[in-house]
């Protein structure tokens, strides 16, 4: 059976098509108007500090890494690309293959990503150290720690080699059958906690030993849900927010919620229907839903702490928390600049008019954000 696919637009709007499809059998559905924007009131400092601009668009589901003053990202032709958050000079470039399906993953030294016939590319210092074959496709970031590289495939396996020469070191596949499962072409949730490896596979957070494989602990964000393939989908995806033991993940059209590591319980979870990761610190944890709404919850409880509806529509990216201040991305091009414990606008910048492809990261002192066009821009916030 051919495995069907979805994107995270696609998905986000897949959802109000099937809806619309149950009250009308209108064919011209269309998705509302973006919400007009507001004056920017520039009430804090935001600037451009550079933009670079890269090989080709992006049209995957880039994560760009972030290592010090290093930012590691690639584009859909297949180049990876290294930058100095600080300045956006280069640092090295490379041509991984004909077309990049997941990436980046960096430790500062290796980088790695997965390119056109499910090829895992180890990259260091802009040249090619090894390469192998995936046994399934691949949308999710490798994550490169401790001298390996983690690979979670779309049949929610997870494969883990030597980041020196790509010798396979074990292999966990995944349980029950996959064959007729939509994948969700974005990045899931792998990361490392603790020296602990954790892994979103369909709703749970799973917690594997990264020495053998081992599975440690199962964490329940979501169940699969609804009666066709879309509402099934119900993956835990990047990127996610950790605080000493506390981890809070979205699951795709489903709900956010965090879980406590050191016993495998979920300590809340709340209904959220969207499609972007969260970000967070201690006291908050902040995502973006699929009508275009930012909200807060209290880390602790899950209480609604506030909520910003006027980006309504405009397919914003996942946020990201800066000290007081909370960076999103929409489809246009601007970036916003929220407040944290309010919500409200504080300032807003524009890049090259496509939409913010990646969620923002801070790298050093500057934030990048990397649009459709395959516009890098690092902005500087006082």
């Amino acid at each position: 059976m051919m495995q069907a696919t979805v994107s995270r637009k696609t998905a986000t709007w897949l959802v109000t098509l099937l809806m619309g499809a149950a009250l009308s059998a209108c064919s011209s559905y269309k998705p509302p108007k973006p919400t007009p924007l507001q004056q920017n009131p520039a009430s804090v400092a935001a600037a451009t500090s550079w933009t670079q601009k890269l090989a080709g668009n992006v049209q995957f589901p880039l994560l760009v890494a972030a290592d010090g003053d290093q930012v590691v990202l690639g584009s859909s032709n297949g180049q990876v690309q290294a930058l100095q958050a600080s300045t956006g000079a280069s640092l090295w470039q490379a041509q991984a293959g004909k077309s990049l399906s997941a990436g980046v993953g960096t430790d500062g030294a290796t980088s790695a990503v997965v390119v056109d016939n499910n090829m895992l590319v180890a990259l260091r210092n802009g040249q090619e150290v090894w390469r192998t074959r995936l046994a399934s496709q691949a949308y999710t970031a490798p994550l490169v720690a401790g001298g390996r590289v983690f690979v979670l495939t779309a049949d929610r396996g997870i494969t883990t080699y030597d980041a020196a020469n790509g010798y396979r070191l074990w292999q966990q596949t995944a349980r029950g059958n996959t064959a007729d499962r939509m994948v969700l072409e974005q990045s899931s949730l792998l990361m490392p906690a603790g020296g602990m490896l954790l892994a979103g596979v369909s709703g749970r957070v799973v917690v594997f030993n990264p020495d053998n494989g081992t599975g440690m602990l199962e964490m329940v964000l979501a169940s699969p849900r609804g009666i066709h393939q879309v509402a099934s989908i119900a993956d835990v995806i990047a990127p996610a927010t950790r605080a000493n033991a506390s981890l809070c993940a979205r699951s795709f059209q489903a709900a956010v919620g965090c879980v406590d590591m050191t016993n495998g319980s979920t300590v809340w979870t709340q209904p959220s229907d969207g499609s972007t990761g969260v970000t967070g610190d201690a006291g908050i944890v902040i995502g973006t839903d699929r009508t275009g709404d930012v909200v807060a919850w209290n880390r602790q409880n899950g209480e609604q702490l506030w909520q910003n509806r006027n980006l309504r529509y405009r397919n914003l990216s996942a946020p990201l928390l800066v000290g007081n201040l909370v960076v999103v991305g929409d489809g246009d091009g601007m970036v916003h600049i929220l407040d944290r414990n309010t919500g409200l606008l504080h300032n807003r910048i524009a890049t090259d008019g496509s939409a913010i492809q990646a969620a923002p990261v801070l790298a050093g002192h500057t934030v990048v954000v990397v649009t459709s066009k395959g516009t890098v821009t690092g902005i500087r916030l006082n």
